[in-house]
């Protein structure tokens, strides 16, 4: 898939969880960023232009490109699609590598990131809405067959997590505890995954809604889960919680333009709908209790 992949007709498209449902141009170049300015009024400018640039990735269930009709799917895409249409814009996905979003977004090339967990590294950079919109569980993943069978089996042994990623904490973790003897980090899942099957990693921290995703999806899946991740792991009470992320200059309106409409799509349910059309019932998607 081209990581600069972008796609425009996505909102009226496929924007089947907006509120009336539940109740019934081109990218500053790096460095330039900062000089976009002080002042600027991006929520103006988004409304001006008409759409919003989303930074995303390929990880379904949360979001991923739909090769055969090109729609933009997943759990960030369709709550994005329904924010967006409160709004009144369309959305205008980019699709990038997780280490690629922080400098898309400082560059200007997008104008919010569909969903990123808070960590204290990031805030020095970015910008959050108040609250997530739905809350992630991570998991310690293994092969099926000839995998570790508990955590304290990793002593000594080699796993793998996505660069510039949450989990790359929680793997910093596993090894202090744990006496790992080597992180492998990658760009995307699909090469950490691969290097799993094949008995280059001996266990992977991985997404594990995705995981559940992949599991329903396929019952002879080739992984299972060593250990669903406490959120201790990251030093926290709560599951890691999904937010919007923005740049820190002149995203005010923009801010708060997101906040409210989270806070409206939540109040009727939408996020708990778009949880079930993907199979995930388990409530600490949404409660963010583990």
């Amino acid at each position: 898939m081209n990581n600069g992949m972008t796609r425009r007709r996505f909102m009226r498209a496929g924007a089947t969880f907006g509120l009336a449902a539940a109740s019934a141009g081109a990218g500053l170049t790096a460095g330039t960023s900062l000089a976009f300015a002080q002042d600027a009024d991006l929520l103006a400018d988004i409304k001006k232009r008409g759409f919003i640039r989303v930074g995303t990735f390929s990880i379904p269930p949360e979001t991923w490109i739909d090769i055969s009709t090109g729609e933009w799917k997943g759990i960030a895409a369709d709550f994005t699609k329904a924010v967006a249409e409160e709004i009144g814009v369309e959305v205008d996905p980019v699709v990038l590598v997780h280490s690629a979003l922080a400098p898309a977004l400082d560059s200007g090339r997008i104008d919010v990131i569909s969903g990123l967990y808070r960590t204290a590294e990031r805030e020095k950079v970015m910008a959050y809405a108040s609250a997530p919109y739905w809350y992630g569980i991570d998991v310690l993943l293994t092969r099926s067959e000839g995998g570790v069978a508990t955590v304290e089996d990793l002593k000594d042994k080699v796993i793998g997590t996505v660069r510039g990623s949450a989990q790359e904490i929680e793997a910093a973790e596993l090894q202090k505890r744990y006496g790992i003897s080597d992180i492998r980090k990658y760009d995307a899942a699909d090469p950490m995954l691969m290097d799993l099957k094949a008995g280059r990693l001996d266990a992977a921290v991985w997404w594990g809604y995705t995981f559940d995703y992949a599991a329903q999806q396929n019952p002879d899946y080739d992984f299972k889960v060593v250990e669903y991740l406490a959120p201790e792991y990251l030093n926290s009470e709560t599951l890691p919680g999904n937010y919007y992320v923005f740049s820190k200059n002149g995203t005010a309106g923009l801010i708060q333009a997101f906040d409210a409409a989270t806070e409206k799509l939540k109040a009727a349910g939408v996020d708990k709908q778009i949880m079930e059309k993907y199979g995930l019932s388990n409530p600490s998607y949404l409660t963010g209790k583990f």
